[in-house]
């Protein structure tokens, strides 16, 4: 294998992580916006549709980490997973009514399990353990990168063309992503090392399912992850749905500021952990956590457009934190077990639990209270996440075993 052929593999895997940036969530917070603007849906509707994707990949997501562990060519589950999504998204946009709204979000729901640890298994197999920092560094700069040049695209094409028209861009979004993979040579993914193996013989993996799951740092992790999902899931939708009752404008371009604020912070955050999470993970984890509920009490103060998407400068550190700290606690924990994918699999489907759970607790108690209220009971939530990882959990990092 020469070294230009693995550099264009990677190169195909800076093209995913941009393409699918936008992908992999939907319409995402436009879905909110776009169900009260325009078909004039209530609060506690929308938070339940919303909920639905997320509710809809934690059923499946478990054994969807274990299937992307057994299942050799990657770049086939992220290209069915890809062009689903951009069916569902396609669906809501021919007919936006409740059934078929609920439909779509259990296809996007269902078929976005299978991306993040396709890709997070993509890159430890080409990449080995050894560069795994710096290049989930990277692929989050990339998917942060086109995060922003999608929420860009999407605001102007809402504001010119209407909320409509980005239905069909994360469509056309999907088919770009099944394009770029062809730039990835499966061959050159090692299978031994996509799943977090020590062992080229599956049954030789050193440890077991049961011992990941009852490791006391995973299931501190787990527990600090589910809540910190839970008290973000719900804040960016509710955000742009308290510009639009406050203010009685078009939050389109505003939501899309907010994505583009968030994600430029994300982009030199990601890099900037990557190089600083071989110092430890868990000193980043409390800043990630900190970060949340500061974020949410915010909120509380102004429902201020302009003042709304500042905010979101903290909603892009933690994000970017999250996004590179996560992966390589998870490649910490189950090093030589065999089970990476799995293991990252359950996270994913505790954290959509939470998150699930977010857009509906979040939806309720605005309907029913106010958008002030549901902000500051999801700060209190981020709080508590922050508590539980400083004093409960562990530094998993270890130079030594490098």
């Amino acid at each position: 294998m020469t070294q230009s052929a693995k550099s264009r593999s990677l190169r195909g895997l800076d093209f995913i992580n941009f393409t699918l940036a936008d992908v992999r969530d939907g319409i995402g917070p436009f879905l909110g916006i776009y169900l009260l603007s325009s078909q004039h849906w209530n609060l506690k509707d929308i938070g339940i549709v919303t909920s639905i994707a997320t509710f809809a990949g934690v059923i499946v997501q478990t054994p969807a980490g274990a299937f992307v562990d057994r299942f050799k060519n990657k770049k086939i589950i992220v290209a069915i997973a890809s062009l689903l999504i951009g069916f569902g998204t396609l669906l809501i946009l021919i007919k936006p009514g409740f059934t078929v709204v609920v439909v779509s979000q259990v296809i996007v729901g269902i078929a976005a399990t299978f991306i993040a640890p396709s890709i997070a298994a993509m890159t430890l197999g080409l990449v080995g353990y050894k560069k795994l920092e710096q290049r989930t560094g990277r692929n989050e700069m990339f998917n942060h990168s086109g995060n922003v040049s999608s929420a860009v695209i999407s605001g102007l094409i809402g504001y010119y063309l209407g909320l409509r028209g980005i239905f069909i861009f994360t469509l056309l979004l999907s088919f770009a992503s099944v394009f770029f993979l062809r730039f990835i040579n499966n061959e050159q993914i090692d299978y031994r090392l996509s799943r977090g193996s020590s062992s080229k013989d599956e049954a030789q993996d050193s440890g077991s399912l049961s011992a990941i799951i009852s490791n006391p740092l995973f299931l501190v992790f787990t527990t600090c992850c589910v809540l910190y999902h839970f008290a973000n899931a719900a804040m960016l939708p509710l955000a742009g749905q308290y510009i639009v009752s406050a203010n009685k404008v078009d939050a389109s371009v505003y939501m899309s500021a907010c994505i583009v604020i968030a994600q430029l912070v994300m982009v030199p955050t990601a890099a900037w952990s990557s190089r600083k999470s071989t110092n430890g993970r868990k000193w980043l984890m409390l800043i990630c956590f900190a970060a949340l509920p500061v974020r949410g009490m915010l909120y509380t103060l102004s429902p201020n457009p302009y003042f709304i998407t500042s905010v979101q400068i903290l909603d892009g550190l933690s994000a970017g934190i999250f996004g590179v700290v996560s992966i390589l606690i998870i490649a910490d924990l189950t090093k030589g077990s065999g089970h990476f994918n799995l293991a990252n699999g359950i996270l994913i489907t505790a954290i959509g639990l939470g998150a699930s759970l977010s857009n509906v607790t979040g939806g309720y108690i605005a309907n029913m209270f106010s958008f002030r209220y549901a902000f500051l009971f999801l700060s209190a939530v981020a709080a508590l996440a922050f508590v539980i990882c400083l004093l409960f959990m562990k530094e998993t990092y270890d130079p030594e075993s490098e």
